[in-house]
């Protein structure tokens, strides 16, 4: 059984496996080792351990791990199940890494399109030879919305609102209309050229604002709201396997 935590910088998800079927998450603003300890205390039979993080992980909880479990932290060295072709992988963010090798799992042998749509809209991109390419980065909603207030004089401060038509009729309407409509016709844009590019294209949606889209993206998808954790807990299957070789 497996504990897969992913600590951001908003929330620090805590995940049990058992194989590939998540039994439990959850989700804390402010982890500490007393919380972690409550959080997996009914689960005996973990005996592996994956962290993600680009917070400053407590020493303590690590220490914790290093002694209960077969441990790994996630970072540029570790051995992953795809081949990355990201041509600076020290700059590549763990969050892209770990949704591309959920990515290729959930793919299955295909070429796979990942959206990610949160603080950034983070678009990756897996072939079918299971080679992680890369993809893209660019604003999320929020960050639209606050851009436009920060670097203008006069512009309010409006944030989303499911009620956007094309033709805004004041300034914060004329806003809504902007960044919304303007990040799904980026979204589908971006996914015609991928599917120009790659055949028999899979596309997955994931990310907490990823529910504001689904309506208005064009092509098939499949939501799946854990990539990461997915990917998370296939890089821990993998390094357990060579490591018992």
């Amino acid at each position: 059984m497996h504990l897969i935590l992913d600590f951001g910088n908003t929330f620090q998800k805590c995940a049990i496996f058992d194989q590939r079927q998540m039994l439990r998450l959850k989700r804390f603003e402010h982890i500490n080792l007393d919380a972690l300890r409550s959080f997996i205390q009914q689960y005996p039979e973990i005996d592996s351990c994956i962290l993600s993080s680009v917070i400053d992980t407590p020493d303590d909880i690590i220490s914790y791990l290093k002694a209960h479990y077969y441990f790994i932290e996630l970072d540029n060295t570790t051995v992953i199940p795809l081949v990355n072709k990201y041509h600076s992988p020290l700059t590549l963010g763990k969050d892209r890494l770990a949704a591309a090798v959920g990515l290729s799992i959930l793919a299955s042998g295909q070429n796979a399109l990942s959206i990610d749509i949160g603080t950034a809209i983070k678009f990756d991109i897996v072939n079918a030879n299971n080679e992680y390419l890369g993809g893209s980065i660019s604003p999320g909603l929020y960050l639209r919305f606050k851009s436009l207030h920060n670097f203008t004089a006069k512009l309010p401060l409006v944030g989303y609102n499911p009620v956007h038509d094309l033709i805004g009729t004041n300034t914060e309407t004329s806003i809504v209309s902007g960044v919304i409509n303007g990040a799904i016709a980026e979204i589908n844009g971006l996914i015609a050229q991928y599917q120009e590019r790659f055949d028999d294209l899979k596309i997955f949606l994931s990310g907490g604002e990823s529910i504001y889209f689904e309506k208005y993206i064009k092509s098939n998808i499949f939501a799946i709201s854990n990539i990461v954790l997915i990917g998370l807990n296939e890089i821990l299957n993998f390094n357990e396997k060579n490591n018992s070789l």
